[in-house]
């Protein structure tokens, strides 16, 4: 009985050991698909997925990285978009450091709400999208 009592101990404390060390799981890790994309320019939509382009992403938060990985038809071309880094997340207020294919910051606002989440960039030191010329992206969990 002692035997048992001192395993389950153990095994209580190796549970409890590695669910710290995880720490609190971020609201955006895991796998999403972009489902909507646009281009607009001041008021007007100058790009739309689905309408202007065809294709497919997605993108993938674990810890503080990221990655996505896409291939889209625009007309006759075929566009491959991929990338990842590091981010940061504080409320609304998101950040990607690109480390590769190219390296940068871009300053993003989440709104995430429910299984749906909306990237607008880029955003200014102040968080205010930058309304001249603005990218709108949502995305599904899956």
């Amino acid at each position: 009985m002692n035997k048992n009592l001192f395993l389950s101990v153990i095994i209580s404390l190796i549970i409890v050991s590695c669910a710290q060390q995880q720490g609190v799981k971020s609201p955006i890790e895991g796998v999403w698909q972009v489902v909507s994309f646009q281009q607009i320019h001041g008021d007007t939509v100058i790009i739309q997925f689905g309408k202007d382009f065809t294709g497919g992403e997605m993108k993938i938060w674990y810890g503080n990285y990221f990655n996505f990985v896409g291939q889209y038809k625009l007309g006759d071309s075929i566009v491959n978009n991929y990338g990842g880094g590091t981010f940061k997340l504080d409320g609304n207020r998101y950040e990607e450091n690109l480390t590769y294919p190219d390296t940068g910051t871009v300053k993003l606002l989440l709104e995430i709400k429910n299984d749906t989440i909306t990237q607008t960039w880029p955003v200014d030191e102040n968080g205010q999208i930058i309304i001249s010329n603005h990218y709108i992206q949502k995305l599904a969990r899956r």
